[in-house]
């Protein structure tokens, strides 16, 4: 993708009148997909405090507060978080390094990682879905057509050093993107065209018409922190870098050991601290994240006390780790957070659809037939899990049985790319009964294999020219290994020969960058309305991503229900494009998906208050808790004297 291009600062009344003449020439799209206005300015653009994908915006411009909040929650306390990023740079843009948490947008839709050091351009609400508000935004203009939008920032917002932020600083952040961010969150931008600055708080970002514009857009623009332009400015912004970064946002970095711990404290004057947004919000003097090398040690950190909060991804220390008196007394809470907006699945083991012995997809079903998931829940997971069965489970996206006469017409030009089962027959993951080896489906497995030229010779399988079938997994962590190790037992029957590397977080990536495996864990997700994060993860383009793309998609069937999907005028339209591409996912078996998403199982020391009840779509923890002295109290007099 190009750079974003800047063009002379034209003068306003030039620029009106080019709108004009622009929109004597264009056809006005559909009005399904809106956005919520609350005024127009010369008929040209849409204007409002807000976006939102196919509905209205919850509240009002100017509104209070949310309404999950307590406006008039109490400041001071800390808390401390327990993360796995063994961190090692500070630079906002650049994939390479690990990013320390606490210095992103997007972190604040997955748990505890919330957004402190930097503002974006709007925030979403956590009581409705695609509904997003002014940040560093003061209002919206976007086309009727959506190919360009106009953000006028806020004439109060302010970096921690006191300069106001500026359209030029909006400008450097998305050049930086599409020159030195990674290869997946370039593709996410690249609807970008290029844009202009109109004036100090007023910039323009002209859309791709040919890559499917809509509301989308501007809400994942939204969803990466503006970075000051004055300070960066001479930087490489594609080399990892420990220069204690300048934020806006109402945390700054106090203190932090590269791969140890990063402190963050409170910004008491941030200039954001009055909008109905932030309200009730950022309550905590402190925010500490201390790194930690695995869930073992996290654990017993926790039960020490000296992480406050912990999102436990094991299921079975969920269900026996935890009964400790210290939890009969009150003072340990084991709770189940909302977190709604995104579907898709936590865990899932990708292939690498790039490697030559994972290019056809008959061995990556026959793959996928040798891993036993029941017996994998039962044994692994104390049966808590229902296997997914779809890329977007438990949700409106999710495809079931055959297609529909639309998805039919949709997929019909990919009929020879497709199998021919994917438009008669439901999909259904193989199922055993949890006990024993699972025989009908190795059988199945070993008929595919022989399909696609591999046959066992002498116990090994192995092609034509006598040429091995191996694997090479991956991994980060000993749950991970948990998982692989039963699954590559079963696959030596088949006669494969797997290896399992365990490896830190540095070396995954490299390993990843080098595409030297052949299946690594990963997550999948999507938002609830599916933005170009997802394209960004399947689409063909982003296939030379290891990190963004791990199974290697690259299929026309995929790229072209993403753009039907991101041109979608409808909820239907949406719909019909996504449970075709849900089809056409599952019957390549790229992924075998392990863990849904769902409400995350947290446990936490009882020291905070919090609102009355949880917004529906996420908890919103850290952000609207605070601290309670009397509860904090109570609980470190327990751990001093042992009792817990």
């Amino acid at each position: 993708m190009p750079g974003l291009i800047f063009e002379r600062e034209y003068p306003v009344s030039w620029y009106r009148a080019h709108i004009v003449s622009q929109r004597l020439i264009r056809l006005c799209a559909c009005a399904c997909l809106v956005l919520v206005t609350s005024a127009a300015a010369g008929g040209e653009g849409q204007v409002s405090h807000g976006v939102s994908d196919f509905g209205e915006l919850k509240y009002p411009p100017g509104f209070a507060h949310f309404d999950y909040v307590n406006p008039n929650a109490p400041k001071g306390g800390s808390v401390v978080l327990a993360t796995s990023l063994r961190f090692n740079t500070f630079n906002p843009i650049s994939n390479k390094g690990i990013r320390a948490p606490g210095n992103h947008v997007i972190e604040q839709l997955a748990g505890p990682e919330v957004a402190l050091l930097y503002d974006s351009l709007l925030w979403p609400s956590d009581d409705e879905t695609g509904g997003f508000y002014g940040n560093l935004v003061e209002t919206v203009e976007l086309a009727e057509d959506f190919t360009w939008v106009i953000f006028r920032l806020r004439p109060e917002a302010r970096w921690h050093d006191g300069v106001p932020v500026s359209a030029r600083d909006v400008k450097f952040t998305f050049d930086s993107i599409a020159e030195d961010a990674g290869i997946g969150v370039q593709q996410a931008f690249n609807f970008i065209d290029r844009s202009e600055i109109l004036g100090e708080r007023e910039i323009r970002f002209h859309f791709h018409e040919d890559r499917n514009p809509g509301p989308n857009n501007v809400m994942i623009m939204s969803k990466w922190p503006i970075v000051p332009e004055h300070y960066w400015r001479g930087d490489d912004m594609s080399k990892t870098t420990l220069k204690l970064p300048l934020g806006s946002g109402p945390y700054r970095i106090a203190d932090f050991k590269a791969s140890r711990f990063v402190l963050f404290e409170r910004v008491p004057d941030y200039w954001g601290r009055n909008l109905g947004i932030h309200r009730g919000r950022h309550n905590f003097d402190s925010i500490r994240y201390e790194v930690y090398g695995d869930a073992v040690v996290t654990r017993e950190a926790l039960r020490k006390g000296l992480v406050d909060y912990y999102i436990e991804p094991d299921t079975r220390h969920w269900a026996t780790s935890y009964d400790i008196p210290a939890r009969d007394k009150g003072w340990l809470v084991l709770r189940k957070h909302n977190w709604l907006q995104y579907v898709g699945f936590w865990k899932g083991l990708a292939f690498n659809s790039r490697r030559p012995n994972l290019a056809d997809p008959r061995v990556r079903e026959a793959l996928t037939l040798a891993f036993d998931y029941e017996w994998d829940n039962r044994t692994l997971n104390h049966g808590v899990y229902e296997r997914p069965d779809s890329y977007f489970p438990g949700s409106y996206l999710k495809a079931t049985g055959t297609p529909t006469e639309t998805e039919r017409l949709l997929l019909a030009p990919f009929r020879a790319q497709l199998p021919a089962r994917l438009f008669n027959e439901p999909f259904h993951p193989p199922r055993s009964t949890g006990y024993g080896y699972h025989r009908e489906a190795l059988v199945r497995a070993r008929d595919l294999l022989e399909q696609a030229g591999w046959r066992v010779q002498g116990g090994v399988l192995a092609d034509d020219d006598g040429r091995p079938f191996t694997l090479r997994f991956v991994i980060r962590t000993f749950d991970q290994r948990r998982t692989l190790v039963p699954y590559v037992n079963v696959l030596k029957l088949l006669g494969i020969e797997s290896r399992i590397d365990l490896v830190e977080s540095a070396q995954y990536v490299n390993i990843l960058n080098d595409n030297d495996y052949d299946g690594a864990f990963n997550h999948f997700r999507s938002g609830i309305t599916p933005t170009f994060g997802l394209r960004a993860r399947t689409h063909s383009a982003s296939a030379a991503s290891k990190l963004a793309n791990p199974s290697g998609i690259a299929h026309p069937a995929v790229d072209a229900m993403l753009a039907k999907m991101l041109s979608a005028r409808s909820r239907r339209e949406l719909t019909d494009a996504v449970h075709a591409l849900d089809r056409v996912l599952l019957w390549n078996f790229y992924f075998i998906p392990l863990v849904p998403m769902s409400d995350p199982l947290v446990v936490y020391w009882d020291k905070f208050g919090r609102p009355d009840s949880d917004p529906k779509y996420r908890t919103s923890f850290p952000d609207a808790w605070w601290w309670d002295e009397e509860k904090a109290q109570r609980v470190l007099d327990g751990l001093a004297s042992g009792r817990q």
